[in-house]
Formats: structure tokens, C-alpha cells, sequence
């Protein structure tokens, strides 16, 4: 007989929790980025926290029940393939030059921020989104205020 080795049951709440926790702050910060007309939105963000949380989730789990497990690589894997992804974001336009970086930057800390919640970390994971949707909004209103200044010096 093979054995599948099922976590508990409150285990896997736990990590379901976890998952749908990271999904919400992560389409908060998708929200915002929608606000401002930008590519990556709500989906993108809470599936982008929502698998960082279920990865890093289970590798904690896995690590305490077997003492085999590392939390830390699976967070290294995927912040290895978020900077792919974020790669794809940014390119580069002959007129206007390099877009889509801030973009890359916020999927890089949405999915930190899920990370931070598949390793327990929910209240440290829910300040980071307050500080990311404020860092995008207040840097969103400066830039507006300096380009619309720059624009009337024309």
C-alpha cells in the first residue's frame, strides 16, 4: 500500500488559510496597480501571494513534521522565478525607454509579502501591504505633481 503521507487536517487549514489571507492583501496591492492603469492587477497579485503563501506553507510544514524540509529554499525558488516574471514585465520602448519596472518591483513584493504569510508572519504581511499601496500611491501622486509642473515649463 502507498502511503501519500496526508498532513493533518489542521494543518492543511491552516496552510488554506494562509492561502486565502495572502490572496486578499495580494489583490489590495493588484487594486491599486489597476487605479493607476497598470498591467499586473488584482488577479495577477493575489495569485502571484497566494501560491508564494501555499509554497512557503507547506514547506514549513513539511520541515516541522519530518525535520526534513526548508521554508527558506522554497522562498528562494520563488522569488528566483518572480524575477522572471517581473524580466517580462519590464521592456523597453525605442521613444519612451524602459517601462513596467515599478510593476516588476510590486509583483516582487507581493510575493515576498506572501512568503512572510506562509511562515506565520500574517501581521508583518499585512503591514507590508499597507506600506507598498502606500509607496504606490503617495509616489503616484508625486510623480503626477512633478510631470504636470514639467509639462507647463514646456
Amino acid at each position: 500500500m502507498i502511503d501519500l503521507g496526508m498532513a493533518d487536517g489542521w494543518q492543511q487549514l491552516v496552510v488554506i488559510i494562509n492561502t486565502i489571507l495572502a490572496a486578499v492583501l495580494g489583490s489590495i496591492i493588484g487594486y491599486e496597480r489597476d487605479r493607476a492603469g497598470k498591467s499586473a492587477g488584482p488577479r495577477t497579485m493575489a495569485l502571484v501571494a497566494a501560491a508564494s503563501a501555499l509554497v512557503v506553507s507547506i514547506g514549513s510544514f513539511v520541515d516541522i513534521n519530518t525535520q526534513f524540509g526548508d521554508p527558506t529554499r522554497a522562498m528562494h525558488a520563488i522569488m528566483t522565478g518572480i524575477g522572471f516574471l517581473g524580466a517580462g514585465l519590464i521592456f523597453s520602448r525605442k521613444k519612451s525607454g524602459v517601462s513596467g519596472v515599478t510593476t516588476a518591483a510590486t509583483v516582487f513584493a507581493t510575493a515576498a509579502m506572501g512568503c512572510a504569510i506562509g511562515l506565520g508572519f500574517q501581521l508583518s504581511a499585512a503591514g507590508m501591504t499597507l506600506v507598498v499601496v502606500a509607496i504606490l500611491r503617495s509616489t503616484h501622486f508625486l510623480e503626477k505633481t512633478l510631470y504636470a509642473h514639467d509639462e507647463d515649463d514646456d
